[in-house]
């Protein structure tokens, strides 16, 4: 009788492992805060809602407590609520959406985008009065642009401050310049009179472009306002990059366009003289001299600059 007892006891069932979801809490809490912040988010005027997103990784923290408070209970079998984790993940992407809302309307906001618009038209009038000091030069200039960036992120802010950029654009005249050297002496020119005008100017950008035809010379320079402090024209002219281009192909040295157009006018001479004298060759003082004086034609000397 004693022993059918023992056997008996033995062989209760152990009592089922109660199952736990992993997530739920996180959810739960997750929820209440968002709700709470953007909230304050709505009545709190300059709440950096985004500072606090930041701290999003304490989710998994969080997250992490709940499995080892639950592990260590040998009662408590454990399960990722995987509905509650997928709804933490979107709970963080509508608040971190809302959180960068007030940063794109600081930086993209009609109130900012007039703030600049207002900027670039005084410094541009400001700009053309600095010409002033030199009329020669300014009438040169075919066009002028000045473009400001708002940098700063600060909300409300519409106001140039440490850190924005104001960059010059100038356009000066189609195959207006002889050489680099005094397209150089131009651009610093200009720097220097919009300097001494007081705009204040980060960078500048120059260009003189070769026209409909394709045929001519462009030069660009671009620098820094305090790179071309103390340098000379020749200096500045070292960073000038030129094209030489003749009929929309382009040569990297005057030298290698102005020989590749002289051998194309040669051939043209030889071919019209032989056309009009029954295929006689002409001499070589007359196919020189033709050469020149056609390569004068597609390339007359720039006037001179004072």
């Amino acid at each position: 009788m004693d022993e059918n007892k023992t056997t008996s006891a033995s062989a209760a069932p152990t009592p089922p492992k109660k199952v736990r979801r992993i997530g739920r809490v996180a959810f739960a809490v997750l929820l209440i805060l968002a709700g709470i912040l953007l909230l304050v988010q709505q009545f709190v005027p300059h709440f950096d809602l985004l500072s606090i997103v930041r701290f999003s990784p304490v989710l998994l923290i969080l997250l992490g407590i709940e499995v080892l408070v639950y592990s260590a209970n040998p009662r408590i079998q454990i399960k990722f609520d995987w509905l509650s984790v997928l709804g933490c993940g979107f709970i963080l992407v509508v608040v971190g959406c809302s959180s960068l809302v007030p940063v794109a309307w600081s930086l993209y906001s009609p109130q900012r985008d007039y703030a600049r618009s207002r900027y670039q038209s005084t410094l541009q009038d400001q700009f053309y009065q600095a010409l002033n000091a030199d009329p020669d030069l300014k009438a040169r200039i075919r066009n002028l642009q000045i473009y400001v960036d708002f940098n700063h992120t600060e909300s409300g802010e519409c106001t140039l401050q440490d850190g924005d950029t104001v960059s010059v654009y100038v356009e000066l005249p189609e195959n207006g310049y002889a050489d680099a050297l005094s397209f150089a002496a131009d651009c610093r020119r200009i720097a220097e009179l919009s300097e001494q005008g007081g705009v204040r100017a980060d960078d500048y950008n120059f260009r003189s472009s070769t026209d409909n035809s394709g045929t001519g010379s462009n030069y660009s320079l671009d620098f820094l306002a305090s790179f071309a402090q103390g340098l000379t024209d020749e200096q500045l002219a070292q960073r000038v990059t030129a094209y030489y281009e003749y009929e929309g192909s382009s040569y990297s040295t005057q030298a290698e366009r102005d020989n590749a157009v002289k051998a194309e006018l040669r051939e043209q001479v030889i071919q019209e003289f032989a056309d009009s004298n029954d295929g006689a060759y002409p001499g070589d003082e007359y196919i020189s001299e033709e050469v020149e004086k056609r390569f004068n034609q597609l390339f007359p000397a720039p006037a001179a600059t004072p």
